[in-house]
Protein backbone atom coordinates (compact mmCIF):
# COMPACT_ATOMS: atom_id res chain seq x y z
CA UNK A 1 0.00 0.00 0.00
CA UNK A 2 0.97 3.45 -0.87
CA UNK A 3 1.75 6.36 1.77
CA UNK A 4 -1.34 8.42 2.52
CA UNK A 5 -1.47 11.79 1.57
CA UNK A 6 -0.93 14.69 4.46
CA UNK A 7 -4.37 15.79 4.10
CA UNK A 8 -5.21 12.81 5.38
CA UNK A 9 -3.81 13.26 8.64
CA UNK A 10 -5.13 16.61 9.10
CA UNK A 11 -8.89 15.52 8.20
CA UNK A 12 -8.47 13.13 11.39
CA UNK A 13 -7.06 15.53 13.63
CA UNK A 14 -9.79 18.15 12.99
CA UNK A 15 -12.07 15.09 13.49
CA UNK A 16 -10.48 14.36 16.77
CA UNK A 17 -11.12 17.89 17.43
CA UNK A 18 -14.47 18.40 16.67
CA UNK A 19 -15.43 15.03 18.61
CA UNK A 20 -13.34 16.26 21.77
CA UNK A 21 -13.88 19.56 21.87
CA UNK A 22 -17.67 19.61 22.58
CA UNK A 23 -17.19 17.06 25.02
CA UNK A 24 -14.79 18.86 27.00
CA UNK A 25 -17.46 21.53 26.81
CA UNK A 26 -20.22 19.88 27.92
CA UNK A 27 -18.64 18.37 30.95
CA UNK A 28 -17.69 21.98 32.32
CA UNK A 29 -21.30 23.34 31.83
CA UNK A 30 -23.94 22.04 34.50
CA UNK A 31 -27.59 22.39 33.73
CA UNK A 32 -29.86 23.34 36.30
CA UNK A 33 -33.08 21.87 36.61
CA UNK A 34 -33.78 23.20 40.19
CA UNK A 35 -33.38 26.61 42.19
CA UNK A 36 -30.01 27.05 43.79
CA UNK A 37 -30.13 26.73 47.40
CA UNK A 38 -31.06 30.04 49.61
CA UNK A 39 -30.14 30.21 53.12
CA UNK A 40 -32.81 33.20 53.85
CA UNK A 41 -35.60 31.18 52.07
CA UNK A 42 -34.20 28.66 54.24
CA UNK A 43 -34.42 30.23 57.63
CA UNK A 44 -38.14 32.13 56.53
CA UNK A 45 -39.29 28.45 56.42
CA UNK A 46 -37.49 27.85 60.36
CA UNK A 47 -39.15 31.29 61.20
CA UNK A 48 -42.61 30.55 59.57
CA UNK A 49 -42.73 27.08 61.42
CA UNK A 50 -41.42 28.69 64.76
CA UNK A 51 -44.78 31.37 64.91
CA UNK A 52 -47.29 28.48 64.29
CA UNK A 53 -45.47 26.15 66.60
CA UNK A 54 -46.00 28.96 69.13
CA UNK A 55 -49.34 29.77 67.70
CA UNK A 56 -50.31 26.45 68.92
CA UNK A 57 -49.04 26.07 71.47
CA UNK A 58 -50.94 29.30 72.70
CA UNK A 59 -53.98 27.84 71.73
CA UNK A 60 -53.52 24.74 73.51
CA UNK A 61 -52.03 26.34 76.71
CA UNK A 62 -55.98 28.29 76.37
CA UNK A 63 -58.76 26.12 78.23
CA UNK A 64 -60.71 24.54 75.68
CA UNK A 65 -63.70 26.96 76.29
CA UNK A 66 -61.92 29.82 75.46
CA UNK A 67 -59.97 29.47 72.51
CA UNK A 68 -62.86 31.81 71.11
CA UNK A 69 -61.42 33.16 67.28
CA UNK A 70 -61.45 36.53 68.26
CA UNK A 71 -58.73 35.81 70.61
CA UNK A 72 -56.53 34.22 68.27
CA UNK A 73 -57.32 36.49 65.04
CA UNK A 74 -54.26 39.05 65.17
CA UNK A 75 -51.99 36.21 65.66
CA UNK A 76 -53.70 34.51 62.16
CA UNK A 77 -53.40 37.77 60.45
CA UNK A 78 -49.39 37.56 61.18
CA UNK A 79 -48.73 34.32 60.85
CA UNK A 80 -50.47 34.49 57.15
CA UNK A 81 -48.64 37.31 56.22
CA UNK A 82 -45.29 35.50 57.09
CA UNK A 83 -46.42 32.06 55.26
CA UNK A 84 -47.27 34.91 52.18
CA UNK A 85 -44.02 36.08 52.83
CA UNK A 86 -42.61 33.21 52.06
CA UNK A 87 -44.61 31.86 48.79
CA UNK A 88 -43.83 35.18 47.62
CA UNK A 89 -39.51 34.90 48.04
CA UNK A 90 -39.66 31.07 46.56
CA UNK A 91 -42.38 32.10 43.63
CA UNK A 92 -39.83 34.78 42.32
CA UNK A 93 -36.78 32.37 42.31
CA UNK A 94 -36.84 30.60 38.73
CA UNK A 95 -37.05 26.31 38.80
CA UNK A 96 -38.79 26.85 42.19
CA UNK A 97 -41.84 25.14 41.22
CA UNK A 98 -41.31 21.98 44.14
CA UNK A 99 -41.23 24.85 46.62
CA UNK A 100 -43.68 26.77 45.66
CA UNK A 101 -46.09 23.89 45.14
CA UNK A 102 -44.92 23.51 49.46
CA UNK A 103 -45.60 26.89 50.27
CA UNK A 104 -48.60 26.89 48.61
CA UNK A 105 -50.14 23.96 50.56
CA UNK A 106 -48.62 25.39 53.64
CA UNK A 107 -50.86 28.53 53.14
CA UNK A 108 -53.60 26.64 52.20
CA UNK A 109 -53.95 24.50 55.15
CA UNK A 110 -53.73 27.33 57.43
CA UNK A 111 -56.68 29.10 55.50
CA UNK A 112 -58.62 26.06 56.08
CA UNK A 113 -57.68 25.76 59.66
CA UNK A 114 -58.10 29.35 60.04
CA UNK A 115 -61.73 29.16 58.42
CA UNK A 116 -62.56 26.29 60.79
CA UNK A 117 -62.14 28.17 63.87
CA UNK A 118 -63.33 30.86 62.99
CA UNK A 119 -66.83 29.27 61.71
CA UNK A 120 -67.28 27.06 64.93
CA UNK A 121 -65.80 29.94 67.01
CA UNK A 122 -63.42 27.10 68.95
CA UNK A 123 -60.59 25.10 69.02
CA UNK A 124 -60.31 21.70 69.73
CA UNK A 125 -57.35 20.38 71.89
CA UNK A 126 -57.38 16.93 69.00
CA UNK A 127 -58.05 19.01 66.07
CA UNK A 128 -55.06 21.43 67.65
CA UNK A 129 -53.04 18.99 68.64
CA UNK A 130 -53.03 17.17 65.29
CA UNK A 131 -52.96 19.97 62.75
CA UNK A 132 -49.72 21.02 64.71
CA UNK A 133 -47.72 17.78 63.94
CA UNK A 134 -49.26 18.60 60.57
CA UNK A 135 -47.71 21.64 59.97
CA UNK A 136 -44.71 20.68 61.79
CA UNK A 137 -44.09 18.06 58.91
CA UNK A 138 -45.09 20.31 56.22
CA UNK A 139 -42.32 22.65 57.22
CA UNK A 140 -39.64 19.92 57.83
CA UNK A 141 -40.23 18.86 54.62
CA UNK A 142 -40.18 22.31 53.02
CA UNK A 143 -36.92 23.30 54.71
CA UNK A 144 -35.58 19.30 53.38
CA UNK A 145 -36.63 20.05 49.78
CA UNK A 146 -34.74 23.62 50.37
CA UNK A 147 -31.79 22.17 52.05
CA UNK A 148 -31.77 19.52 49.36
CA UNK A 149 -30.52 22.36 46.79
CA UNK A 150 -27.21 22.45 48.51
CA UNK A 151 -26.03 19.14 47.12
CA UNK A 152 -23.05 19.71 44.77
CA UNK A 153 -22.57 23.55 45.76
CA UNK A 154 -20.12 22.46 48.58
CA UNK A 155 -22.48 23.76 51.24
CA UNK A 156 -23.07 20.61 52.71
Amino acid sequence: MGKRPRFHYCWTFIRVILVILPLLIISGCGIRLIAAYDANTEEAIFKCAKFVDQFYGGLLEADEGKRQYAKFANEYVAIEAEINSLLLRNKVRSLNEDSVDIAEKILNLWKKYRGRHKNRDTYSTGNAELDRKRFERMFAYAARAEGAKKIGEGDE
